[in-house]
């Protein structure tokens, strides 16, 4: 890192990716002095008790880090470069979330082309194999435990949650059956064959990950039909900006309703981190045919959301784009439901068994792991 200028309202450093240039107001704002941050990094004043004028006095490089002493305070703090980085707004074209994990693929790139990461319930306890499989949904977005218990004793899909945390329970309980009924409240209740999905976009907030696990199989049809998410909105917003642009931009509604329940929410099927449609961060996708409501956007824009809307429909069956496998009894499939849309394809036999449930998202996607 080197000092490149400085003056009263801002200090310019030159980091890896080229020049880049931070306010005073900013860099007072992210002190790191202990006067301004608690050792758990939280801060220890508000932006209303700086002055109404921060300036730099002296700026300097030493050993690395960026030292800045502020007027009028007098307060005097310091940033290595690698933090500078990490939180540079600056360098044309980044606009980037920190912590961003994701590693987008297509059907034969999921887990560098062995399909997703697989942990041997046995194995649980194994402090490096349950960093292995967090760090693999963190950056695939699925993986699979196998070895579990097909009938009513042994490990359940209750035990595999709460490898990570509590179950997130909602109207349909705390676990949740996916098997054909004879009045059924949701249609992946029955043998019909699902597009692909995620689950629930009518929830506010939406479940962050899902469960599935298979008790018994499907002996015809019911294969498992996964697509990245983050990877078809990015072949979307690379081949047509437009549609990427209404689809991130403009707000559907969402609704469920049965069971003594009427759950609604809305938002943009693509949601991207500041940045916009061109720049920003692929953050969740919500993509449910079943559970859209009718869309209310203004008349005149209807009909170019609904060529959006179909585009990005017709993207997500690309063949290059669906990993297809059967989950056999004893697998537990968990997948990040803001980003893997997951299928049934075919009818499946109607003795076809599986067992769901929910996890918050921080549980696993705000898990350190070393």
């Amino acid at each position: 890192m080197r000092l490149l200028d400085v003056d009263a309202e801002m200090v310019t450093v030159e980091l890896a990716d080229g020049p880049a240039r931070f306010h005073a107001l900013w860099l007072r704002d992210n002190a790191q002095d202990e006067a301004s941050r608690h050792g758990n990094d939280q801060r220890l004043f508000d932006v209303t008790d700086l002055a109404e004028a921060v300036t730099v006095v002296t700026a300097e490089v030493v050993d690395g880090r960026l030292v800045v002493e502020f007027g009028p305070d007098g307060v005097t703090s310091s940033w290595d470069a690698v933090w500078l980085e990490m939180h540079c707004y600056d360098l044309p074209g980044r606009h980037r979330v920190t912590g961003q994990l994701a590693n987008p693929w297509t059907a034969d790139g999921l887990g560098g082309g062995t399909g997703p990461y697989r942990l041997a319930w046995v194995d649980r306890d194994d402090s490096a194999v349950w960093a292995d499989i967090t760090r693999a949904l963190q950056r695939d977005g699925v993986a699979i435990v196998e070895g579990l218990d097909t009938g009513h004793t042994g490990a359940t899909i209750g035990d595999v949650a709460a490898l990570w945390g509590p179950i997130r329970e909602t109207n349909y309980g705390r676990v949740f059956h996916v098997r054909a009924e004879v009045n059924p409240i949701n249609l992946a209740f029955t043998p019909r064959a699902l597009n692909v999905h995620t689950d629930n976009p009518y929830r506010r907030p939406v479940p962050g990950y899902q469960l599935l696990h298979c008790l018994v199989a499907s002996d015809v049809g019911g294969m498992t039909v996964l697509v990245d998410g983050f990877r078809a909105a990015e072949a979307l917003r690379d081949e047509d900006l437009a549609a990427f642009g209404l689809l991130s931009t403009r707000s559907v509604p969402f609704r469920w309703s049965g069971d003594g329940f009427d759950l609604r929410n809305r938002g943009p099927l693509i949601e991207v981190a500041d940045g916009g449609p061109a720049h920003g961060i692929i953050q969740a996708v919500r993509y449910n045919n079943r559970s859209a409501a009718p869309f209310d956007l203004s008349f005149d824009e209807m009909a170019e959301y609904y060529e959006a809307f179909r585009t990005f429909a017709r993207l997500l069956h690309r063949p290059e784009l669906e990993y297809r496998f059967t989950l056999a009894p004893g697998e537990c499939m968990v997948l990040d439901n803001e980003r893997i849309l997951h299928g049934r394809h075919g009818e499946a036999d109607p003795e076809r068994y599986l067992q769901g449930c929910y996890l918050d998202r921080d549980w696993i996607q705000g898990r350190i792991v070393n």
